[in-house]
């Protein structure tokens, strides 16, 4: 069981949009899930940024690491109780997906300029 203050904490830096993006449908509920481990701090796709300050909250280390194509990706490394390997595995993975989408649309978009 998450602590009230934990929750709070993360629900502070959140944007407060109730937006539902993350997959919750509030952000109160999306603190809470974090808070829980049941979700990951970068899930805020409001400000995906935000997930820095939730990992520092959380006691979660989050650096980041050279892509191929030079563009920069969280990794998840808990202190104290670990994040599921499969919860892991599927936010990198997702996350991959995302970013080489974006770099493909741009490739395209400046192959159309030329």
């Amino acid at each position: 069981m998450a602590s009230k203050e934990r929750i709070r904490e993360i629900y502070a830096v959140l944007p407060k949009l109730n937006c539902g993006l993350c997959g919750f449908g509030s952000c109160g509920q999306f603190a809470r899930a974090v808070a829980e481990g049941r979700a990951s701090p970068f899930g805020c796709r409001q400000n995906p940024w935000v997930g820095y300050k939730i990992s520092e909250i959380m006691g979660v280390r989050a650096p980041a690491f050279r892509h191929q194509y030079e563009f920069y990706q969280p990794v998840f490394a808990r202190r104290s109780t670990p994040l599921s390997p499969a919860l892991l595995r599927e936010e990198v993975e997702g996350l991959c997906q995302r970013v080489d989408d974006i770099l493909a649309r741009i490739e395209k978009s400046g192959r159309r300029g030329s």
